[in-house]
């Protein structure tokens, strides 16, 4: 069974996240802040986890990515980055994965419907 970490501070987010994977037999646990969030990657090992962006202390999802990729040296570990920046912030530019400065694999704006997140958290796990 795959493990799966969320760092979000939106609990209800999380927790929909939760059913909509434990459903389909993932293992998940969740953080709730970028410090949290990076020792449970240390302690829990997960093996994808799924990152919001925007989150408080001005430690950002991109900040907790780049640190797992650079710090951690966990260059493998899938990360599906969810954001509602596009719509919040209202920038005139899109963001979007890229090794040097946003290492991730994958970019959903939210709200990301559940089959869709399932079926990406799938194909970078290289489940059928």
């Amino acid at each position: 069974m795959s493990k799966i970490l969320i760092i979000d501070d939106d609990k209800d987010l999380q927790d929909m996240i939760r059913l909509v994977l434990e459903e389909k037999g993932f293992s998940v646990v969740s953080a709730y802040g970028p410090e949290e969030g990076l020792g449970m990657v240390r302690s829990e090992k997960p093996d994808l986890i799924i990152l919001d962006v925007l989150m408080p202390d001005n430690f950002e999802g991109f900040d907790v990515a780049r640190t797992i990729r650079e710090q951690l040296k966990l260059r493998e570990l899938p990360i599906i980055l969810l954001t509602a920046v596009h719509v919040e912030k209202k920038v005139p530019y899109r963001f979007a994965p890229h090794e040097e400065y946003l290492p991730v694999d994958y970019f959903f704006d939210k709200p990301v419907q559940p089959e869709v997140l399932v079926a990406k958290v799938k194909e970078l796990l290289n489940i059928q």
